[in-house]
């Protein structure tokens, strides 16, 4: 069925169905009620953390190491008891007073709104033509139902845009593989749609000044989703300073739950999709904060990025009978994304719906554990490291297409950034100073190692990193690589291996045909899994501005992804030549 079709097919759904009053489109949400607590529930079998994860309360994206954390008043903390849990008080939670104002332009201190989130995408796409273009590719569920307070679902595409070629086009023939960061698919998980804004502001300010960046945009596609959840963030943003605890989207349909901490309308999007969806990870109740809908891909949002992801990427992996899936994606599967949420320092890789192993499982660790290596993440599935998740997105990317997709969890669940200075007593919504004190620069390289990786992530991954590299002015080229740069927290971490080559290519990367220099071990020989490489290239023979390639081989025969570095020549007649490079 083309997705036409099949939208046909969901409007005449939606517009059969009893359509909802205006009190249900804008119901009016009572205050948070005072006698809220985060409260610890300790598990002590696998059995009781799935039990927990599907009561269907508010069980926070966070945990410790012999329990897990719900939003709940008395009502809650006594019906986990009766069940047999033991429950501890960890905090009370402040009350959460609904703004009666217009929102402002920015909210608690500094974040940004949906509509802000729209202008900044238009913006950057009208400066820079040649580089960014937005893509409005479906319509929220109120907007589909015919509410003004309804919003598009919008995407960013940034790239060197070549003409009279594909570039961002919805085709997934392409011959740039393609990465795809998206935020704030859980409404008020605020620090996702800030990371989104600063991936977005590095892509762009970055181009033609970070080598990296460059190289990047040229021969990859970076896709952006800043807000997933347009309608549920709109809802976030009327508490103002004090932002509403909305979680899921603002499906009113089933009617008025009213909304708490851990009781509201609408659907969990990220228990929605259409992979592992129904299973113990989510919830059938209407009120519940993890309600996976009435079917699959119910939600206009989850519909539209299912086929958003379609139109992006190639299906790569082979048709599975299988239930859950064993034929694994091939090991040359391009492309990969990330699903932004926080809190809770985690790297979380499929499967969430099962404790059964992905066809992928070790390459996806792979991936993962390089990831973690820049932010420190405690890395693994969810069933492994935190709880079952059914419905949710990267086990529908894996799952349907193939490509290498994971969700992190920014940000800790208490202490500095976490639940100290937030109105809500939650690290939902810490102080925005934290923004750029900790969380972008805690996860800008995690960003830029995936987008990088997209271009095989399986097969990359199992390569070595190269963690810098630098031409001096005396034109010595100095690179370390290293297979040990993975993450130290998380079950199973890969073992690593020697590296045994390290090689350069100018202004032609390896993927492209580019030709090989061999750079020599300084300490003589490649006999460890972390080693200082370097060259001599004579810049004196070389005009103007130029891009190195450098990459490293293991001792299995796994070449890593290439890092970009600028090189100047001195030369003062511009000529074509080619890069002089030997071995030190």
């Amino acid at each position: 069925m083309n997705v036409l079709l099949a939208f046909s097919l969901l409007m005449a759904l939606i517009l059969t169905s009893p359509q909802p009053t205006a009190a249900i489109l804008n119901p009016v949400q009572p205050a948070t009620p005072p006698g809220l607590f985060v409260l610890r529930v300790y598990t002590t079998t696998p059995a009781q953390t799935a039990q927990l994860a599907a009561s269907g309360l508010d069980v926070l994206e966070a945990r410790g190491p012999d329990y897990l954390l719900v939003i709940g008043d008395m009502t809650v903390e006594q019906r986990l008891i009766a069940q047999g849990f033991r429950v501890q008080r960890q905090r009370a939670l402040s009350p959460i007073s609904k703004r009666t104002a217009q929102g402002p332009s920015t909210y608690f201190a500094g974040y940004r709104t949906v509509a802000e989130h729209e202008a900044h995408m238009a913006a950057l796409a009208a400066a820079r033509p040649d580089l960014a273009a937005v893509v409005d590719y479906g319509d929220s569920w109120l907007k589909v139902n015919g509410s003004p307070s309804g919003h598009d679902l919008v995407a960013i595409c940034i790239t060197r845009r070549r003409p009279n070629t594909n570039d961002c086009a919805l085709n997934p023939e392409t011959d740039k593989p393609r990465f795809l960061l998206m935020a704030a698919i859980h409404a008020r998980e605020l620090t996702t749609s800030e990371l989104a804004w600063r991936w977005m502001d590095e892509l762009v300010n970055g181009y033609n000044v970070d080598p990296e960046i460059t190289a990047l945009l040229d021969y990859s596609e970076m896709w952006v989703i800043p807000v997933v959840n347009p309608d549920g963030r709109a809802k976030v943003e009327e508490g103002g300073d004090a932002p509403i605890m909305q979680r899921k989207n603002m499906n009113g349909s089933p009617g008025s739950c009213g909304l708490t901490a851990f009781s509201q309308g609408g659907v969990d999007l990220n228990r929605n999709a259409s992979v592992g969806w129904g299973g113990i990870g989510s919830s059938t109740s209407l009120c519940d904060q993890t309600y996976r809908g009435a079917q699959p891909s119910s939600e206009p949002e989850q519909y539209f990025l299912e086929a958003l992801f379609r139109q992006l990427f190639r299906d790569q992996r082979p048709d599975d009978p299988a239930v859950p899936p064993v034929i694994p994606a091939p090991i040359t599967t391009t492309g990969g994304m990330l699903s932004l949420h926080s809190f809770g320092n985690f790297v979380l890789f499929p499967w969430g719906y099962t404790t059964n192993p992905a066809p992928n499982a070790e390459a996806l660790r792979n991936w993962a554990f390089r990831l973690s290596y820049y932010n420190g993440y405690n890395t693994g599935t969810p069933p492994q490291i935190l709880y079952t998740a059914d419905g949710i997105t990267d086990d529908w990317t894996y799952g349907t297409l193939g490509i290498a997709s994971a969700t992190f969890e920014v940000g800790p669940a208490s202490g500095e950034c976490g639940d100290v200075g937030s109105p809500t007593g939650l690290a939902f919504s810490p102080p925005y100073s934290c923004q750029d004190s900790k969380f972008w620069p805690e996860n800008k390289d995690a960003f830029l190692a995936a987008a990088k990786l997209a271009r095989q992530p399986y097969a990359l991954s199992l390569g070595p990193v190269v963690l810098s590299a630098t031409v001096g002015v005396d034109g010595v080229l100095s690179a370390t690589v290293a297979d040990d740069a993975l993450g130290i927290l998380g079950p199973n971490r890969p073992a690593t291996q020697v590296i045994t080559q390290v090689e350069a290519y100018l202004d032609v990367p390896p993927w492209m045909g580019g030709a090989p220099t061999a750079l020599a071990a300084q300490d003589g020989a490649y006999d460890t899994a972390r080693e200082l490489a370097s060259a001599s290239i004579n810049v004196s023979v070389l005009c103007g501005r130029h891009i190195l390639f450098v990459r490293g081989q293991d001792a299995a025969g796994n070449w890593g992804p290439a890092r970009a570095v600028w090189v100047q020549g001195t030369a003062s007649e511009c000529r074509t030549y080619y890069l002089p490079i030997v071995g030190r």
